[in-house]
C-alpha cells in the first residue's frame, strides 16, 4: 500500500458563487493587470483577511486589557519588597511623594 504525502506546495481550494456582473468585473480587473483571476484575487483576499483578523484581535485585546485594569484597580496586588524599598529611598532623597 503506497502512502501519499501532501506536497508542501499543495494548496487548498476556495470555490464561491458570484453574481454574473461581479464575476465580469473581477475577470476584467484581473485582465487589466495581466493576471489570472486567482492570481489577482489571492493578495486581495489575504489583505482583507489579515485586516479583519487585526481588527478582531484589537477588539479582543482591548476588552481583555479593560478587564485586567478593572481587576487591578479593585484588587491591587501588594507591592513587592523591592518596590517598597525603592519608595523609601525616594522619600528619603526627595521628601514627600
Amino acid at each position: 500500500m503506497a502512502i501519499s504525502k501532501k506536497k508542501s506546495n499543495d494548496a487548498d481550494r476556495l470555490a464561491m458563487r458570484l453574481p454574473s456582473e461581479l464575476k465580469k468585473q473581477v475577470e476584467r480587473a484581473a485582465a487589466l493587470r495581466g493576471e489570472t483571476v486567482s492570481g489577482w484575487a489571492k493578495p486581495i483576499l489575504a489583505e482583507a483577511a489579515a485586516r479583519q483578523l487585526r481588527e478582531h484581535d484589537l477588539i479582543e485585546m482591548s476588552h481583555a486589557d479593560r478587564i485586567a485594569f478593572i481587576e487591578a484597580v479593585l484588587s491591587p496586588p501588594k507591592p513587592a519588597q523591592r518596590a517598597i524599598e525603592a519608595a523609601k529611598r525616594y522619600k528619603k532623597a526627595f521628601g514627600r511623594f
